[in-house]
């Protein structure tokens, strides 16, 4: 959040947002240190990340998919959060490359098959995927079109 800031200057807003108080409380400390104004942390729950309806552009999501307890009310959220052409960047192992991720869990692993399952359930559309990266597949989708 706090290197996406400036990026999004002038005018824009990057929201940190969590379901742990204590990242939290180090990301204000952190923005405090560093002199930036423009990170807004929010402290969402398991089913809800608490995110501003309709006004998201972006969500970046590194490694963190694979622990939602409820990914369905998640997402379902997730969806209503962004802005009519909002993005949703996912980042996760992947559980293809059993060699190259062998220091990665298994349980944190997903498929690019089991992914688009449940995202585009959820109303998202996939429009890239990209695999240069050694062990994480790189997912962007967006709202599902009307068709």
């Amino acid at each position: 959040a706090r290197k996406m800031a400036a990026h999004v200057l002038p005018g824009g807003t990057v929201y940190g947002e969590d379901i742990q108080p204590e990242m939290l409380e180090l990301l204000k400390q952190l923005c405090v240190k560093e002199k930036i104004e423009n990170v807004v942390p929010i402290l969402g729950e398991e089913t809800d990340p608490k995110l501003p309806a309709g006004k998201v552009d972006w969500i970046i999501m590194a490694d963190v998919y694979h622990e939602f307890q409820s990914p369905k009310p998640m997402l379902a959220k997730m969806l209503e959060s962004l802005s009519p052409t909002g993005k949703v960047c996912l980042l996760e192992y992947r559980a293809e490359e059993f060699r190259q991720a062998s220091h990665i869990k298994p349980e944190h692993r997903m498929s690019v098959k089991q992914v688009l399952a449940e995202w585009n359930a959820a109303g998202f559309e996939l429009i890239d995927l990209q695999q240069f990266l050694p062990v994480q597949h790189l997912f962007v989708f967006q709202r599902r079109l009307a068709r």
